[in-house]
């Protein structure tokens, strides 16, 4: 007997839908790339002590040796997260023992500033990422994972992992927060209201039945930030 099941047409495009989304936001990360880059420049042109005015030349020379290796890690990164939905850097996980696996430090530090940056967009995306999350979960039958590329705070996981594996510090990013937020906050709202877009082009008509049951518990953020807390 043939193990193998076809995939259900439904499914099917909740995986085409996850593709576009993704291509999307790397087509983005030249944008996003520009815009920090911009911004270390201009820091280092504003009144500062003279080690402050030190440290942003040191970030702005780290960024610059470096930043092409983040832009093209976080690309890949984006991508391979369409082949998996689980993360072992994004949760702890059950060791064979029955308790859990201990998360190094720089696991912990990666997650935490991930989160917070997920957080900062929270509200900003809650109306483009709500109608994605729903139709998708009518085309597949379940609730987004926990680490379902989809959410915001998996892409911001990925995206400080990628910036520590590329050599540059996390204080550095932690600088330049508040741009990386603007735009990779603009980047992603356009990406989902593109993805529901494309849901609507498909038929993927939501009812009010759907909508009640999808509504997002109470406590969770947008982009189920919590995840990574």
């Amino acid at each position: 007997m043939d193990s193998t099941r076809p995939v259900h047409p439904q499914r099917r495009l909740g995986r085409l839908a996850r593709q576009r989304f993704v291509e999307g936001l790397c087509a983005g990360l030249p944008a996003l790339d520009k815009v920090l880059l911009d911004f270390l420049t201009a820091l280092m042109g504003q009144t500062a002590t003279q080690r402050e005015m030190q440290q942003r030349r040191d970030s702005w020379q780290r960024y610059q040796d470096h930043h092409r290796t983040w832009a093209e890690g976080v690309a890949r990164a984006w991508r391979a997260g369409l082949q998996a939905q689980v993360s072992t850097s994004g949760a702890s996980v059950p060791s064979p023992t029955g308790g859990f696996e201990l998360l190094s430090d720089e696991v912990v530090e990666n997650r935490i500033l991930a989160s917070r940056l997920a957080l900062t967009m929270a509200e900003h995306l809650a109306d483009g990422f709500d109608p994605v999350r729903q139709r998708t979960q009518q085309v597949e039958g379940q609730e987004l994972g926990a680490h379902d590329i989809l959410r915001a705070e998996t892409l911001c996981l990925l995206l400080v992992e990628q910036w520590v594996d590329a050599g540059l510090p996390r204080t550095d990013l932690q600088a330049a927060m508040d741009p990386l937020r603007r735009e990779l906050g603009a980047l992603l709202l356009r990406q989902y209201r593109d993805t529901d877009r494309f849901y609507e082009d498909q038929g993927v008509v939501l009812s009010d039945d759907l909508r009640a049951r999808v509504r997002r518990a109470p406590g969770e953020s947008c982009s189920g930030a919590s995840a990574l807390s």
